[in-house]
């Protein structure tokens, strides 16, 4: 390596290429210390870039050979990366047709969001660059990014760009919903939490209309005047697509409390309580919803918020009063919620340039070209 390294101190174009990828991944866009007006970005004093100062290398056991060559004569492995070997303290680069192998400069991984995929109607299968898939899993969501490598080689005036690499980050679906319903229990107000499309909790309070009207077939409901409901189950997609489209549906079990003496009649209970179980039907963004403007600071896809109305048919055992009113009441009633809160999108930038490695030799050339500079702006 050290004969490799000695009569190649010298760089030829990539330096003035790399000298903007390398300022930009460490985001430094301040402005140099001189006349006033002038303005550039400033070579970085710390030139060891983070983690190991180690550059990708090929997968596999070594002394294999690279799977291909790119038109440029760059050899590259299966994933498409620059297949480099070490060389002492450093690396090497054996490009096609060329028995001398090169040196390499430095090597830089420039990430940037590709999407943000939430898996609410079911599994969502994502193409990849091979051709092959990944599913994102029912419930979860998936911050998807794409990697490129950019090497710089000894002596080469275009970097090496590795093939597009795809990563997904997954993160649960969690939601906090708001919304209100009428019907044959009151004017309902409703919280609700749901928990990876799948299991959810809630809360109802709200005024019952119905409350000290007459008739045997009301009872218990109209016996209070004030509602808290509370209760959980499980939540499914599609049912029945094929007649009514997408949908969601769910199955759970409540516990109706009434409060109050709406009737005012002392042989009926001022609070009753009911149990019960339910199925409930709900279609999605009847109404639309678009994606955010400014994808680049808002990050959250099209179907992060949802509205929707669903239909709730219930069955409530009225142990308490079974003996007066009957001992099984239908519940029927309307509703409309909506994500007040949404999924939390892991945090990331939109677009980030990271130094992987910077070889000894193009570390002294960086340091040369901030001394020329410094000089260069202290003259007159």
């Amino acid at each position: 390596m050290g004969e490799v390294g000695q009569g190649r101190a010298w760089i030829l174009g990539a330096v003035a290429l790399a000298a903007g990828l390398l300022a930009a991944s460490w985001a430094l866009h301040a402005q140099e210390a001189g006349p006033p007006g002038e303005g550039s970005l400033r070579i970085p004093e710390d030139l060891s870039p983070e983690g190991l100062n180690r550059p990708l290398l090929p997968e596999g056991p070594e002394g294999r050979r690279p799977e291909r060559y790119d038109d440029q004569g760059y050899p590259e492995d299966a994933l498409g990366l620059l297949f480099v070997e070490p060389a002492g303290d450093g690396y090497v680069v054996h490009l096609r047709d060329s028995a001398d192998p090169f040196l390499l400069l430095a090597q830089f991984v420039n990430r940037q969001r590709d999407a943000v995929l939430l898996a609410r109607e079911g599994p969502v299968r994502d193409a990849l660059p091979d051709g092959s898939f990944r599913e994102i899993p029912y419930g979860t969501g998936a911050l998807k990014t794409n990697d490129v490598c950019i090497s710089l080689v000894e002596g080469q005036l275009l970097p090496h760009l590795s093939d597009n690499r795809k990563g997904y980050q997954l993160f649960p679906l969690q939601d906090l919903y708001l919304g209100g319903s009428l019907g044959v229990t009151g004017l309902l107000a409703e919280l609700r939490y749901v928990h990876r499309e799948r299991g959810f909790g809630y809360a109802e309070a709200g005024a019952n209309l119905l409350g000290g009207a007459s008739g045997a077939w009301l009872e218990p409901f109209s016996y209070y005047a004030l509602v808290l409901r509370l209760g959980g189950g499980l939540q499914f997609p599609g049912l029945l697509e094929n007649l009514i489209g997408d949908n969601h549906w769910s199955l759970g079990g409540d516990l109706l409390l009434g409060f109050g003496d709406a009737d005012r009649d002392p042989d009926t209970p001022a609070v009753v309580w009911l149990p019960g179980v339910f199925f409930e039907l709900e279609k999605r963004d009847l109404f639309g919803w678009g994606p955010p403007l400014d994808y680049r600071e808002d990050p959250r896809p099209f179907n992060y918020r949802v509205r929707a109305l669903y239909l709730r048919v219930g069955y409530c055992l009225d142990v308490q009063n079974g003996r007066r009113s009957g001992y099984s009441k239908l519940d029927l009633s309307l509703g409309f919620r909506y994500n007040l809160v949404g999924p939390r999108i892991p945090e990331h930038r939109f677009k980030e340039t990271r130094a992987l490695y910077v070889s000894e030799d193009y570390r002294g050339e960086l340091e040369r070209q901030r001394r020329n500079r410094e000089q260069r702006l202290k003259q007159p």
